[in-house]
């Protein structure tokens, strides 16, 4: 069932029920207000968006499973008004612990593993980086003929130019050891339900803090502006997948920190899967790249993916 096409459905069906009952209002037939069905069925649309999100993520764990839990607290709040249990919210979240967790461990055993090579549906990868092309006067391949003429002309200064090189590599690339984090350039986001995407357009990467509680998160940094020095990035969620895709750059380098309870995760070249989980992985010679993005993920249920493209 596709998004916009259940919508439709579920539109169509409110406003038919809730003309239908003013008109059998009017016409003396019932006596019931509309007020009273709001009040008494509102949980209805939370429990539709429960089963909007199971049928768009049949194939997606991490929507497979808010689904289930949206679907659970609407179905709470539907049988509280219909007076078909009696346990208060304080019971409810008492209850919810260890559901969670039975909910948690059905997720690791029955989520779908994608097979190697199968794209991913829910987010497509981006592409390889396209290098910029050289103008042909800049070509370091190119010589002219003045090249010959001075060659020829001061053999004792190519001489000279071809020990400079040697002398000056020791020394001509600078070390970056700043670190460029500033309270006040922080970037804070935050979300309950739904997927967070961040890198859709090209933007100016800052320090961020996000914390999601159920869905997605999506970082792509292959079209982020980095600057240089060192970038923090902090990623919390409760359940759900965190990916990252970041450029293969020279310059760039990333040391990735993170923890899950379930879940499997994938960070670089590093691969761990199970219960309890952890994993700390970093590109070659991180402490001198010119940019540098510390990358810390901690999730509860949900699997952790740091891809390289290029």
């Amino acid at each position: 069932m596709k998004r916009g096409f259940g919508g439709r459905i579920f539109g169509g069906l409110l406003l038919l029920g809730i003309g239908g009952i003013l008109l059998l209002n009017m016409m003396g037939i019932i006596n019931t207000s509309l007020s009273y069905l709001i009040s008494t069925f509102w949980p209805m649309f939370i429990i539709f968006v429960g089963i909007s999100q199971l049928s768009i993520s049949s194939k997606n764990g991490g929507g497979l499973l808010s689904g289930f839990i949206i679907l659970a607290i609407g179905g709470y709040f539907q049988a509280r008004n219909l007076n078909l249990i009696d346990l208060s919210m304080g019971e409810m979240i008492r209850f919810a612990a260890p559901i969670l967790l039975i909910v948690g461990g059905l997720y690791v055993l029955l989520k779908p593993r994608q097979r190697n090579g199968r794209p991913d549906k829910h987010y497509d990868p981006p592409g390889p980086l396209e290098e910029a092309e050289i103008p042909p006067y800049q070509h370091p391949e190119i010589k002219s003929n003045l090249d010959e003429v001075f060659e020829q002309t001061f053999p004792e200064e190519k001489q000279k130019q071809e020990h400079e090189p040697k002398h000056k590599s020791e020394y001509s690339r600078p070390k970056f050891d700043t670190t460029y984090v500033h309270d006040n350039e922080k970037i804070n986001r935050s979300g309950f339900i739904g997927d967070v995407r961040i890198g859709k357009d090209y933007f100016q990467l800052k320090p961020m803090n996000i914390s999601h509680f159920i869905g997605d998160t999506i970082i792509d940094l292959t079209k982020a502006q980095i600057p240089y020095g060192e970038t923090k990035i902090n990623v919390s969620a409760f359940i759900g997948d965190v990916k990252v895709f970041i450029p293969e750059d020279m310059d760039l380098g990333i040391t990735v920190t993170s923890s899950s309870l379930i879940g499997d995760m994938k960070v670089l070249k590093e691969k761990q899967g199970g219960f309890m989980s952890s994993c700390v992985s970093q590109t070659p010679y991180y402490s001198e790249a010119s940019k540098r993005v510390k990358l810390n993920v901690s999730v509860f249920v949900g699997d952790v993916r740091v891809n390289s493209v290029g």
